[in-house]
């Protein structure tokens, strides 16, 4: 089976699961509600206005809210999205969306007097690491949707952390652009709620 994190956590829970013994059945009862760290790369433009954005949203809120607390809430809506749309293509085709745009500049650029092109180019950047923490029970989740994936599309390569990329790249670039001028009341919605 292929790995679909460095934490590789499919082939950990097949191999805990099938575990009949005392000790082995709670290590994989305890093992469940654990964190796991993941660690993705994130151009660094993206880093600094994500940061930037969390303390607009900590400033608004009164509360905490990191890096990690914008990727749990992208995360979950990755997920949200996966229930409703249990096809593995469905989620495909919205990774598949999300590369496409990752890492490049576009630009309309005149054809003739009327006719304007959309022009992509790719750009390379300087890149910065960012530590996720998270729990284990939804890195597995995630794993498990792209092991679906491989039914639909085989050696898709996608990986947990590729995804927290991918969805990290695309909201703060649509944010930074004005395309996403919603997201800071969601979020300051939701944790409204989650005070409560």
């Amino acid at each position: 089976m292929a790995k679909y994190s460095n934490a590789n956590l499919i082939d950990e829970e097949l191999s805990l699961i099938g575990s009949t013994n005392f000790i082995g059945k709670m290590f994989h009862k305890m093992n469940k509600s654990s964190i796991i760290l993941l660690s993705i790369q994130v151009p660094l433009n993206l880093y600094l206005r994500a940061e930037v954005f969390c303390e607009d949203i900590q400033d608004l809120s009164e509360m905490e809210f990191i890096q990690n607390d914008l990727m749990k809430l992208l995360y979950n809506d990755f997920l949200t999205f996966a229930k409703k749309n249990p096809d593995p293509r469905a989620i495909f085709k919205l990774l598949t969306s999300l590369e496409r745009q990752a890492g490049k500049d576009s630009s309309l650029e005149k054809k003739t007097d009327s006719v304007f092109q959309l022009v992509q180019r790719e750009t390379h950047q300087e890149m910065q690491p960012l530590h996720l923490r998270m729990r284990r029970k939804s890195a597995l989740r995630g794993e498990i949707l792209l092991a679906d994936m491989e039914e639909v599309q085989q050696h898709h390569g996608y990986t947990l952390e590729r995804v927290f990329e991918l969805l990290y790249i695309d909201f703060i670039d649509k944010f930074r652009k004005g395309n996403n001028v919603e997201a800071m009341n969601t979020i300051l919605r939701i944790l409204d709620s989650e005070e409560e």
